[in-house]
């Protein structure tokens, strides 16, 4: 099941951004400067600002039950330097699964319902910001349509990743 979240789900919010992120990137960057990312932007704090502005929207996705993922979404969020990729946006800001809930189906599914999201708000274009080296994940958005359409940097803590891209798909 994938839902829109509401403000009462920000607990659950809370533990798959933080849990997922520990996942993916502890074994890749390290445990101080995941820990140190999380500390500075990933509390209820963070997710409560996130709730007042009303382009922002959390999906959260459930197997059997239990919460396993979840996707951010910004609408009017343009790409610096890209507005020429369209004239309305939709920015997946961040679209994470629990490790053991990968190659269920789920994350389609939840592509799904952002395009059909974007869709109904007469969005013309959906574009993320992912690792250059994420290949699994580079895979994914070119299955659903995605291409490369040129780089993207993320900082954190004090250091800055210039090895990312930013991907888009016009509707």
């Amino acid at each position: 099941m994938i839902r829109l979240a509401t403000q009462k789900d920000l607990p659950i919010i809370l533990y798959l951004a933080q849990s997922t992120f520990r996942e993916k990137w502890t074994p890749i960057d390290g445990k101080e400067l995941v820990e140190l990312y999380i500390l500075d932007n990933m509390q209820i704090s963070h997710f409560e600002q996130d709730f007042s502005n009303a382009d922002i929207s959390f999906l959260l996705v459930f197997d059997e039950g239990k919460p396993i993922g979840y996707a951010k979404i910004i609408k009017h969020s343009i790409p610096e330097n890209y507005a020429h990729l369209g004239q309305s946006f939709l920015k997946i800001d961040k679209l994470y699964f629990l490790e053991n809930a990968h190659r269920k189906g789920l994350g389609s599914q939840t592509m799904q319902l952002i395009h059909q999201i974007a869709q109904n708000e007469k969005i013309d274009t959906l574009w993320l910001g992912v690792w250059g080296q994420n290949t699994q994940a580079i895979a994914f958005y070119e299955k659903a349509g995605f291409t490369k359409a040129g780089k993207w940097y993320f900082q954190m803590g004090d250091k800055i990743f210039d090895d990312e891209w930013i991907m888009s798909k016009k509707i």
